[in-house]
């Protein structure tokens, strides 16, 4: 009976350890969290880490609608360059402010490339010449841009945390100034 007892108070302790891990975080890890589910389209997740204020702001259903990367397929071939560092925090009076470096293919460099050659008016009217001419042009963009040679892009950006009762979480009403690339 004692050891049913034993294992009952380690369960419990255990548990209660659990509960709090998320309240132990710091104001890095839970920006990294952040970051992490959003890239990887995880938007439930990311909504969690937000502060009450962005919350009532924002249903989880208006965040989701916002912030869904749609297609899986698409979204994990794009977030697979992507990178991202959380620099210096400054942290005073429960309140915290974070530098992070975002790294990520230079989305307008290589779309303008793209429909530079596939425009609509290029794409020929039958069915088959044209699966025939975006095969030629895809292959065309995937020769010249091979995964080393993607081109990138830097950006530093400020993020805003806030510590209430439950841990740190993400400000995002005043969080996105601060833009500088780089």
């Amino acid at each position: 009976m004692a050891a049913l007892i034993a294992l009952a108070a380690v369960f419990l302790l255990f548990l209660v350890l659990l509960i709090r891990r998320g309240t132990n975080l710091s104001a890095r890890d839970i920006l990294s969290n952040y970051l992490d589910r959003t890239i990887g389209g995880r938007t439930e997740e990311a909504y969690h880490c937000l502060s009450a204020r962005n919350k009532a702001d924002c249903t989880l259903q208006e965040y989701r609608a916002r912030h869904s990367l749609g297609s899986g397929l698409v979204a994990g071939l794009l977030a697979r360059n992507i990178s991202f560092d959380v620099g210096e925090i400054d942290i005073a009076d429960g309140r915290a402010e974070a530098l992070v470096t975002v790294t990520a293919p230079d989305y307008r460099l290589i779309l303008g490339d793209i429909f530079q050659g596939i425009g609509p008016d290029r794409i020929p009217e039958k069915n088959l010449d044209a699966f025939l001419f975006l095969c030629r042009e895809i292959a065309r963009y995937l020769d010249k841009y091979p995964q080393g040679a993607i081109p990138m892009k830097t950006c530093t950006d400020s993020y805003r945390l806030i510590r209430e009762r439950d841990g740190w979480k993400v400000c995002l009403d005043d969080g996105w100034a601060d833009r500088r690339d780089t």
